[in-house]
């Protein structure tokens, strides 16, 4: 814990807390530097996820982040889960659809090792033919279980209905098995030196360091990079967006069904963003799962949940509300779940209803920073969408202009019938 009073001026003071530093053309450092936490977290990322694949070769990017752990040049992928654990360290990767995230956690004293191993798996990993081939049947095998999930596979269909050809975030993150069967180590590294070691990089660091050091790893790891290269931040697909339409899935076998209404949303660092949240905290988040919740699985108890999400990115960002139920309520769930997300467009929200939606992003963004870990992730994430550090002190200004009547546009402009498709995934009701 960083104690309550830092706690509590942590998000409007991160500009005076937080340095920034460009160790190099195309890298960012930030760095937090506390003497109470004797620890050290550190969040960073490359500009080179599921969105910077080649479309055949969709799965690529998965599967070059799964092999960075399995060794590198220098050690192999034993030896580096005996040198993390000996000292109670832990290094993971992760791809998304903008980025390749790598973490790290450690006490201080073990940073210099640490950040050794981690240096060698972003920049040395060994893509050995025998450690391909198990992570492709692993990736094959992950495939299989997206495709056989109710939800996941909701999802997937649901974002080919959502997002127009050729937007990156059409794409599964997983590829396809046809797609992944296809590469081959040559492919992985091509796409490792072609795309991974030139993409911009963000690196954030948290905790008991000494930041002169952290800033020449930095350099030295990842040396100059593409500058250029990025997402087009002006793609989010919002004139674009397919004509809606319906689906079922049916999967016999299965015993709870998933019904998924969703549409085009916003990018993160688009101006509607702010408002559409709270709008969405209102209708499928707060108290327990928002209204959706309390009117399909509380009040009508035809669900097993029921709530929504936004998924904002770089290049856009979708809507998604989604509800497990049983088969044979999946009808009188789906008029309902339309009943509540039409009302939020006929009616204006409550000014409660509000004010406890502003009050519920602020403290979220308080327990966010409780940890050094999670000060690292928020100085990363304001750095990857370019919001700027002073981002929490211009967000309470603006959700102090935010009104009920800008909900209501949000609703009337993103969850208008015209523009969400639906998917249901599961068995058939029995007659």
């Amino acid at each position: 814990m960083l104690g309550y009073g830092i706690i509590m001026t942590l998000d409007t003071d991160l500009p005076k807390l937080v340095e920034e530093q460009d160790p190099a053309p195309g890298t960012r450092c930030l760095l937090y530097e506390t003497s109470g936490n004797p620890t050290v977290a550190v969040h960073g990322s490359l500009l080179a996820g599921t969105s910077s694949e080649p479309p055949v070769r969709s799965g690529i990017a998965e599967l070059t982040t799964r092999l960075l752990i399995r060794g590198n040049r220098n050690l192999t992928a034993t030896k580096i889960a005996d040198m993390l654990e000996s000292v109670g360290a832990a290094i993971s990767f992760r791809n998304s659809q903008d980025s390749i995230v790598f973490q790290a956690r450690m006490t201080s004293t073990w940073t210099k090792r640490v950040l050794g191993i981690l240096s060698d798996c972003l920049t040395k990993p060994a893509f050995s033919q025998k450690d391909v081939n198990r992570e492709k049947e692993g990736l094959l095998t992950d495939i299989r279980l997206r495709d056989d999930d109710t939800t996941r596979r909701g999802m997937k269909e649901l974002s080919s209905f959502v997002y127009p050809p050729g937007h990156p975030y059409r794409r599964d993150r997983f590829g396809t098995a046809e797609t992944v069967k296809r590469i081959d180590r040559t492919n992985v590294k091509n796409y490792f030196d072609d795309v991974v070691a030139r993409a911009p990089v963000i690196v954030a660091f948290a905790g008991q360091l000494k930041k002169n050091d952290e800033i020449k790893w930095v350099r030295q790891t990842f040396g100059e990079r593409e500058v250029k290269k990025g997402i087009d931040l002006k793609r989010n697909g919002q004139k674009e967006s397919p004509a809606p339409t319906k689906k079922e899935i049916v999967m016999p076998h299965k015993t709870q069904a998933d019904i998924l209404i969703g549409g085009i949303a916003t990018a993160r660092t688009d101006p509607d963003y702010e408002a559409l949240n709270l709008l969405n905290a209102i209708l499928g988040e707060l108290g327990f799962m928002g209204r959706l919740g309390q009117r399909v699985r509380d009040k009508e108890g035809l669900a097993y949940s029921c709530s929504s999400f936004i998924s904002a990115g770089l290049a856009g960002g979708n809507w998604t509300a989604l509800a497990g139920v049983n088969p044979r309520n999946v009808t009188r769930a789906w008029e309902l779940m339309k009943e509540e997300i039409e009302r939020v467009q006929k009616e204006l929200v409550g000014e409660q209803e509000l004010e406890d939606a502003k009050q519920n992003q602020l403290g979220s963004a308080l327990m966010e920073l409780e940890s050094t870990e999670g000060v690292a992730r928020t100085s990363h994430n304001l750095a990857h969408f370019r919001l700027g550090l002073d981002y929490f002190q211009k967000r309470r200004q603006l959700f102090s202009k935010i009104t009920r009547e800008d909900l209501q546009m949000m609703g009337d402009k993103y969850l208008d019938s015209s523009r969400l498709s639906t998917v249901i995934v599961g068995p058939r009701a029995k007659n």
